[in-house]
């Protein structure tokens, strides 16, 4: 099994992400990815470079997350 647990943080938002997984088969093999972090800028700057202003920018790549 895997599991994924991304969070993307904005203004003073809070995440508290704690993966978790259980097998009851001894040969099971699990894994786990988790990644918490704040929009690169180097994504923002991109994007508003093509004609993006700041808030659609940041609309864009949260979008994009959640696909």
């Amino acid at each position: 099994g895997h599991i994924e647990c991304d969070a993307i943080i904005m203004d003073n938002g809070i995440n508290q992400t704690i993966p978790a997984l259980r097998a009851l088969h001894p040969d099971a093999e699990l894994t786990h990815e988790a990644s918490i972090g704040k929009i690169a800028n180097d994504q923002l700057m991109k994007l508003m470079s093509l004609g993006l202003d700041y808030d659609q920018a940041v609309n864009r790549i949260i979008q994009g997350f959640l696909r």
